[in-house]
């Protein structure tokens, strides 16, 4: 390979890798790994029957996946407005009935599972980036 050819590549291999960062940058970390990690605990009491364990829906619609994604795009879902929805509606036999530690948590899992990277700041309404960001891809 000429010296054209392979300083070519690596700066296509480059672009791409600044690309696919950029890609993976645009979620950013509104939680902490600790709040996901007791948020699937919690939804797996209270929120798992209805959506699903894996959160595929069932008797409620799914909460991850291609039809949540549509769903969420259409809808314009922030984490903000899922947060929202979830307090306010959830769980549906116990609306407002966790405490609020406990929805921040279920939220933060279910950004987990929407590929939102874990940070060190935990969720809280209101904090930046929960209403800017879209939840689907």
């Amino acid at each position: 390979m000429t010296r054209t050819r392979i300083l070519a590549a690596s700066g296509a291999f480059l672009v791409a890798a600044v690309a696919g960062a950029g890609a993976q940058g645009a979620k950013p970390a509104l939680y902490t790994a600790e709040q996901a990690q007791a948020g699937a605990t919690i939804y797996a009491q209270a929120c798992a029957t209805c959506h699903g364990g894996a959160l595929e829906g069932g008797s409620a619609p799914a909460l991850k996946g291609a039809d949540y994604n549509g769903r969420a795009a259409a809808q314009g879902a922030t984490p903000q407005s899922l947060h929202d929805v979830v307090v306010n509606t959830m769980p549906q036999t116990d609306p407002g009935g966790l405490k609020p530690e406990e929805y921040n948590a279920v939220v933060s899992y279910l950004l987990q599972q929407n590929g939102f990277p874990a940070g060190t700041a935990a969720l809280a309404p209101g904090a930046p980036g929960m209403k800017e960001t879209r939840v689907a891809p």
